[in-house]
């Protein structure tokens, strides 16, 4: 499933909310992997919005340096889609993992070299399917654009949650969340207004245009 929006649409913090709630109340097992932001940062990130007091072997953050080091070959062959690929299969194999989110294809794409990226990732969709867990992927939007990934990751997506920001007369600028799909699901495809309130992200109707 993507999760996709322009810059400061707060992806990030709602795909780690995903997580910390299935934590929470349904002892899932998440993995999340960062490729730009330290571990340090997102978890500053979470306290802030209060999403706190978990288990950090059951919801486990890790970024890119550490992900170097545990494989400090990686680099030289040039090789991190074949690496992501076991890393993800090893965790979910060894520590039973539910949920896995990567932080953020595009940071992905800059690791890899992508000659044929619709073959190519079409293949890596299907190894994470193949994996039998949910896995969220963090797309970046860019302003103005329609497309909700530079290779349309959508048609290979089985969902797409997007969020974007809103500009609304005298009020302000708002967040908003769309499911704009989810495969075999008779969904709503409006928009909501998204908020944080306490240690929740709610929604609500948009009252305003």
């Amino acid at each position: 499933m993507l999760i996709s929006g322009t810059p400061g649409t707060m992806k990030s913090s709602v795909c780690l909310n995903l997580l910390y709630k299935n934590h929470k109340h349904a002892k899932k097992r998440s993995l999340y992997i960062s490729l730009e932001e330290t571990k340090d940062s997102l978890l500053v990130g979470m306290d802030r919005l209060n999403m706190r007091g978990f288990d950090e072997k059951d919801l486990f953050i890790v970024d890119l340096a550490r992900l170097r080091m545990e494989y400090d070959e990686v680099d030289q062959m040039q090789d991190w889609m074949r690496f992501i690929t076991e890393y993800l299969t090893r965790r979910v194999k060894e520590d039973k993992i539910d949920i896995i989110a990567i932080d953020s294809l595009t940071a992905l794409y800059s690791l890899i070299d992508l000659d044929k990226p619709r073959q190519q990732l079409f293949h890596f969709f299907g190894f994470l399917k193949k994996l039998g867990v949910t896995s969220l992927l963090i797309s970046e939007m860019n302003v103005g654009s329609e497309e909700y990934g530079p290779y349309r990751e959508d048609f290979l997506a089985d969902g797409n949650i997007m969020l974007k920001l809103h500009e609304v007369g005298d009020i302000g600028i708002q967040l908003r969340i769309r499911c704009v799909k989810m495969r075999h699901v008779n969904h709503d495809r409006t928009y909501f207004v998204l908020m944080h309130r306490g240690d929740r992200f709610m929604v609500t109707s948009v009252i305003s245009e």
